[in-house]
């Protein structure tokens, strides 16, 4: 086991979550960008509202395990979305 992985057989849950600085940066990157192509979609992207569901709920842990500065991701994110849901129906 490498010195920085976590025991995934550890009791406290909150061992299995720390993220190293690193891991935090490179989640944050990955979090900002599925922020900025949600903001430059015009449109609901995902042909099975499940793909949808699926990339909130990946986002969601993404952000929780960020603590206080994913809550401001995830209201960013959840704007989004709502705006790509609302385009979803417009059309009919």
């Amino acid at each position: 086991m490498r010195p920085i992985q976590a025991d995934l057989f550890a009791q406290d849950t909150a061992e299995r979550n720390t993220l190293s600085e690193q891991q935090r940066q490179e989640l944050r990157d990955k979090l900002e960008a599925t922020i900025a192509t949600l903001e430059a979609t015009a449109t609901f992207p995902w042909r099975d509202p499940l793909d949808a569901v699926h990339e909130e709920n990946r986002f969601q842990r993404g952000s929780d395990m960020l603590g206080e500065e994913g809550v401001a991701l995830w209201a960013r994110f959840d704007r989004e979305m709502e705006r790509l849901h609302a385009t979803q129906f417009a059309s009919d």
